[in-house]
């Protein structure tokens, strides 16, 4: 019997900063994965020619899609839209997958039949002067990247929401929690989350209140 297929997505926008880190970090998995999709939201820096560099060495499919720029929930729908998977993995450009990360969760989903979807701990942490800080201890948290479901869980709950640049994967999370889809969280650290100055949310705090007030209004809204 053959092993179930694995697809990670990573969108990125101008990430050619920390892209490269991303994407290693998904070929180091103790379990690889079957593909790698990134999708390019309209970047104008060098994240083209670094992924097709790094594609023709790498042992794994990297497939690189362009598109013009639309947000994270556009790109993370269009990779879904193309990927192969019967699992399905998400990864943004500028953090970071434990080593363990797919083998772990595939491992949990195969022992809990029940279970469609499952998360892990995330590490918050940044760097200076080459040194990598930890901020603060391993947390739970709803966060696209720490994340292994079924492809059928994205099929069920729908596509992210277009409209929303921010706050898109907790919209999805919440839809997910409201249709009853049985979900496991294990403490084993999956994520390392990194804050630098350009985080679409550490770094724009402006648009990102704007955002997560249309987001409350929203689920408000949704209530009634």
């Amino acid at each position: 019997m053959s092993s179930p297929t694995i697809s990670v997505i990573i969108p990125v926008y101008n990430g050619e900063r920390f892209l490269a880190e991303a994407i290693q970090s998904v070929l180091d998995q103790t379990l690889p994965p079957d593909e790698i999709i990134v999708v390019d939201d309209g970047s104008t820096d060098g994240s083209a020619a670094l992924v097709h560099r790094l594609a023709s060495t790498s042992r794994l499919p990297i497939h690189y899609i362009y598109q013009e720029n639309q947000g994270p929930a556009a790109a993370r729908n269009h990779g879904v839209q193309l990927a192969l998977g019967a699992y399905i993995a998400f990864l943004d450009a500028d953090d970071i997958w434990d080593r363990d990360k797919l083998s772990v969760q595939l491992r949990l989903l195969t022992e809990h039949k029940t279970a469609r979807l499952v998360w892990g701990y995330i590490q918050e942490f940044k760097i200076e002067n080459q040194q990598k800080i930890m901020l603060g201890p391993p947390h739970p948290g709803p966060h696209v990247g720490s994340v292994l479901m079924q492809r059928t869980v994205f099929e069920q709950v729908g596509r992210y929401d277009e409209s929303m640049w921010h706050g898109e994967d907790l919209d999805w999370f919440l839809r997910s929690s409201e249709l009853g889809i049985p979900a496991l969280t294990h403490r084993e650290t999956v994520l390392w989350y990194r804050h630098h100055a350009n985080n679409m949310w550490l770094g724009r705090q402006d648009t990102f209140a704007h955002d997560l007030i249309a987001f409350v209004r929203r689920r408000l809204e949704h209530k009634q």
